[in-house]
């Protein structure tokens, strides 16, 4: 009887073992991304929209204005909103509400950015307006983005598109005909079965 006790002790704490170094090993979360959008600074999934001011940027949702409306816990916008300011644009930020409370939309929590680089032809983003975890990827080639993001590991890689996966965190690069990056998404992944 008590052998029995004693094994099957023994398979829980194996379990248990095993659980936590697959927790800790090959199943990272990654190292969420710090973005500058025009000197504000966003940390995905734990940064709220808010932290853009609608006194100082304008914020709408294409086709519905301004996004005043209360959003549901446990839900996410499909739909993004466009950030904008100082006559120009910087990104199109993408919320969800992880909690169980209603929050504001403006105040949701931001899992993912995205934005064009600065383009002659249209009024898109100015080169220093937006940096990825310190850099800014503004002219730069394939190989130039390939270097500075040679810690994470590349999920795909063609002649107009990068993209890299670093735990729930993923990045992605298209290039424009000529090579040089046009446009930069980065993107936490979120639970959207809710």
């Amino acid at each position: 009887m008590k052998r029995m006790k004693r094994m099957k002790r023994g398979i829980a704490v194996l379990i248990l073992a095993v659980t936590l170094a697959l927790a800790t090993t090959g199943c990272s979360s990654g190292t969420a991304p710090v973005l500058t959008v025009a000197g504000k600074e966003v940390t995905l999934g734990e940064t709220g929209a808010s932290v853009f001011p609608l006194t100082e940027f304008d914020m709408e949702i294409p086709g519905g204005g301004v996004p005043v409306e209360e959003m549901p816990g446990k839900s996410w916008m499909s739909t993004f909103m466009s950030l904008r300011g100082d006559g120009g644009s910087y990104a199109y930020l993408y919320v969800y509400n992880p909690g169980r409370d209603s929050v504001w939309v403006t105040s949701a929590t931001i899992y993912k950015l995205s934005f064009h680089m600065y383009s002659e032809e249209e009024s898109y983003w100015a080169q220093d307006n937006v940096l990825i975890n310190g850099i800014d990827f503004y002219g730069m080639d394939a190989e130039a983005v390939k270097e500075k993001m040679s810690e994470y590991k590349i999920a795909s890689d063609d002649s107009t598109c990068l993209s890299y996966k670093d735990g729930k965190y993923s990045y992605r690069f298209t290039f424009d005909e000529s090579g040089i990056v046009e446009e930069i998404e980065v993107e936490m992944s979120i639970d959207k079965s809710y």
